[in-house]
């Protein structure tokens, strides 16, 4: 009774964080270009194709990820949903590879077995990641830099005789290493588990020459490196070094620990006790998996158990994943130390703990009291991850919707302030913007650029319909257009008509069910708008961040308000009154909304 009791605990939890994982991924994942990015366009717009995959970006050599961004620009007009897609299914790659290590170990039992898959699939799903996971390039790159070293593990069992599999192996660790920086800790771990599992010198050799080709490669990409930063810090860090390494590992904890309590994590980590706990859970957590390493360097006996090899594996390429970001950022820890706690470095430092888990799983299964310990604290390290795993469904909402209001202010040509959610250098953003217009790449893909200017009567041959257009909206601030023209930002709230069909309805009824929310008719807000003046010319647009009242209801028990929109007006005059119409499906709404001005007194409001 108590086996089944927790195989299906555990089987629940496990489904609860796949399945919210990926529904608040595809729902909350970023829609514009973002961050590094914007780098990427500006020297892919100067360069060709080549030149642009073998580049490497602030040290990082994304070869392989460079194709899939490639492809978007040239087959889907730099849309960020294949890379989105694409990061999605590299993240099920991972889980999957992972999981049929799990499953095919012949040392664990059924129950170990599932607890086991539930710690793989809260390591891969949870929304703590979604720095990372939540944005298509970054997700794209950092996830195939993983499955890549997850194939490395499933292949690498006994295949010290096989020239064949060893050739795929290091050729699965090239395509770690040149999909982020963070992929190069593949040989350092390959190199251990070949000797863990007794492989015969010449397969250890050809490992470690793919290492020095490898590095030399990398060494060759432009631009040529002139600084070693490994090096560098190795001579510099001394004990800050092993500081910063146990807080950077220690960091899935410390954000759990402050969804718990309430306090944001930027208050938290400032708190003395933060930073004490966040220092000791990493050394415990390196500690343990020194004593691990140790053993299994000594009796080179790793090769009895599949789900040893999974978890040794992310914990060492884990490990040294976090030590080339610290060597990398070491000058830029010291200025600013709170940074060792980035949330875009629980990508990896939450796949240590799984690992740590899967081989204390894989030990505690035949030791008398081992079993149920570990059983525990699985369970346990579970309900202490949810809180932020919840949390962080808002939370990479919010930050869609920022980035689609920041991106609605370049779709108009105006310089804004909320520029930084897609690039801490907007000067960037004024180079790389009017490429991307003159490409329709990106934002710039669905043309709305192209109405501001035009007459209302040109736009969709004139066709308007009774939309029940409702709302109101105001003038909040007063900004510049990109070549200095004055223009207004407008925000504001609409809905217009409609009704959710009733087959819609009846498939979604056990799901309302469940949440106790019951879908009725209602209304939603457009995802278009165009603000016109009385001449009927076309001076700005505006978008709404799309939120269903289903969507809004069953995922978010109805806390995002779904009728916000926010657009600009270029050549802003405050003596002429602008409205909004709808401009959804190709036609243009009959109502309109009266655009009040409430910024010409205080223009910072």
């Amino acid at each position: 009774m108590a086996k089944r009791a927790t195989q299906a605990c555990a089987a629940i939890f496990a489904l609860a964080f796949l399945v919210t994982g990926v529904v608040y991924v595809l729902f909350g994942s970023c829609p514009a270009t973002n961050a590094d990015f914007w780098s990427i366009y500006e020297f892919y717009f100067s360069h060709s194709w080549w030149q642009t995959a073998v580049q490497k970006y602030a040290d990082h050599s994304l070869f392989f990820p460079n194709f899939f961004w490639l492809a978007s620009v040239k087959f889907f007009h730099g849309s960020q949903v294949p890379l989105n897609l694409i990061g999605l299914a590299l993240l099920f790659t991972t889980a999957a590879l992972l999981l049929l290590l799990v499953w095919r170990d012949e040392t664990t039992g059924r129950t170990m077995k599932i607890v086991a898959t539930m710690v793989v699939i809260v390591g891969n799903f949870w929304m703590g990641r979604e720095a990372i996971t939540c944005f298509g390039g970054f997700n794209s790159e950092n996830s195939l830099t993983m499955a890549a070293a997850a194939l490395c593990f499933v292949l690498i069992r006994g295949t010290s005789r096989l020239w064949l599999m060893i050739l795929i192996i290091i050729g699965a660790g090239f395509v770690s290493s040149f999909s982020c920086g963070q992929g190069f800790a593949i040989w350092p771990t390959l190199l251990l588990l070949a000797w863990c599992l007794r492989f015969r010198w010449p397969a250890i050799v050809a490992i470690g020459v793919g290492t020095l080709v490898a590095i030399i490669t990398y060494q060759l990409l432009p631009p040529l490196s002139e600084d070693y930063r490994v090096i560098q810090a190795a001579n510099s860090g001394g004990i800050t070094l092993v500081a910063h390494l146990c807080r950077l590992i220690s960091s899935p904890v410390l954000y759990a620990a402050a969804a718990w309590t309430g306090i944001r994590m930027n208050e938290y980590s400032s708190v003395n006790q933060a930073s004490t706990l966040a220092l000791w859970t990493g050394a415990v957590g390196l500690v343990l998996a020194g004593v691990i390493l140790i053993r299994r360097v000594v009796r080179r006996d790793l090769g009895k158990s599949s789900l040893e090899i999974a978890g040794l594996g992310l914990v060492v390429f884990n490990v040294g994943a976090v030590m080339l970001i610290i060597a990398g950022r070491i000058q830029y820890f010291h200025m600013l130390p709170s940074e060792v706690l980035a949330p875009r470095y629980l990508f990896w430092s939450s796949l240590f703990w799984t690992g740590l888990f899967l081989v204390a799983i894989q030990r505690a299964e035949h030791q008398r009291w081992g079993r149920w310990t570990a059983i525990v604290f699985a369970l346990a390290a579970v309900i202490f991850a949810w809180p932020e795993h919840y949390l962080m469904w808002f939370h990479n909402k919010l930050s869609k919707c920022r980035v689609e209001q920041a991106a609605t202010a370049v779709i108009n040509g105006v310089v804004d302030d909320n520029s930084w959610f897609l690039s801490l250098d907007p000067r960037q953003i004024g180079r790389v913007a009017p490429q991307l217009r003159a490409h329709r790449l990106d934002m710039f893909a669905d043309g709305l650029q192209d109405w501001i200017g035009l007459n209302e009567t040109s736009l969709f041959r004139g066709r308007r319909k009774p939309e029940d257009l409702r709302g109101k909206c105001r003038v909040s601030k007063l900004v510049e257009c990109d070549n200095g023209a004055p223009a207004a930002r407008v925000v504001g709230l609409a809905t217009t008509r409609h009704h959710v069909p009733r087959v819609v309805r009846w498939a979604i009824a056990p799901v309302t069910w469940i949440v106790g929310k019951e879908i009725k008719k209602g209304y939603v807000t457009p995802a278009r708008f165009v603000i016109v003046d009385p001449t009927g010319v076309v001076r700005g647009v505006a978008r709404s961040c799309s939120l269903t009242p289903i969507v809004n209801r069953v995922f978010y028990q109805g806390r995002f308000p779904t009728t916000d929109f926010l657009g600009y007006i270029r050549d802003y005059n405050p003596q002429v009154q602008y409205v909004v119409r709808s401009a959804d499906d190709d036609v243009l709404s009959e109502e309109t909304i009266p655009v009040q001005d409430d910024a010409s007194n205080n223009p910072q409001l």
